[in-house]
């Protein structure tokens, strides 16, 4: 769809994408052949012959708080790091990314100076800040750019659920009860939707470059262009906001 909308259009744009388990490429591994067949896809998809920004997406799928990620898959001989440098260097990519969930991981390939862009999910929003604290200072330190993904945690906050006030979701913990009872308070007093919310609170951010939000239709999608438009939340409304943040005790739990 990008590939069809993008074409001949005047306007200066960046396109971002990934490399990494994928529908169409369900075996998909992070090595110099696999990474080569979804580049070369993707190039025909987007109908371009080059990639602003291309993503090692989900290398710590498998990971957990004892062992956060799959090194090898990034930093090994012949495998994605290594890769994306090469296609770099021959100007088929502009940038290069990393996409993951665990923080303990994204600090460590952070720091190793070699990323240009982190896209983060599930982990800095309306509610939940982990990124904040673990990610966000080591870009900062390294200068790179932020890519917030997931800015409606994947449906979570879509929509206000008054239902959830009285009957808490199982994998709602205690605190989180509370935040979330808090924080449909504020969006009543606010007059704004949750996702205009969302997304006016994240940008705030200066540490983040970009959100990604879903859209399903182009009302969503018109939604989406006006929040952002309507630039950060005043300040006294962000600040209501940013007292709510916790950390997650797993940010897999709802997905």
């Amino acid at each position: 769809m990008l590939g069809e909308a993008l074409e001949g259009a005047a306007t200066p744009h960046y396109v971002s994408s990934k490399i990494g388990p994928h529908p169409l490429f369900p075996d998909a591994t992070y090595d110099y052949d696999s990474i080569m067949k979804q580049v070369e896809f993707n190039l025909k998809e987007l109908r371009r012959d080059y990639i602003d920004v291309l993503h090692i997406h989900d290398p710590d799928r498998y990971g957990d708080r004892q062992n956060p990620g799959n090194y090898h898959a990034v930093f090994g001989k012949g495998m994605a790091l290594e890769t994306l440098q090469k296609l770099r260097e021959q100007q088929v990519i502009g940038f290069i990314g990393l996409g993951s969930l665990w923080l303990d991981y994204q600090a460590h390939c952070i720091n190793t100076g070699a990323f240009d862009v982190v896209l983060t999910f599930n982990r800095y929003g309306l509610i939940w800040r982990d990124a904040h604290f673990q990610t966000f200072p080591f870009c900062r330190r390294h200068n790179v750019g932020v890519m917030q993904g997931t800015p409606m945690h994947q449906g979570v906050l879509t929509t206000p659920r008054p239902e959830w006030v009285t009957d808490p979701p199982e994998w709602m913990t205690t605190t989180e009860h509370d935040r979330y009872r808090r924080l449909l308070n504020i969006q009543a007093r606010s007059g704004l939707r949750l996702p205009e919310l969302a997304l006016r609170f994240i940008l705030g951010n200066p540490t983040i470059s970009a959100v990604i939000p879903g859209a399903a239709n182009v009302a969503q999608l018109d939604a989406n262009v006006m929040a952002v438009e309507a630039g950060p939340l005043p300040e006294e409304l962000s600040a209501e906001i940013e007292a709510l943040g916790i950390l997650h005790d797993d940010p897999r739990r709802y997905m």
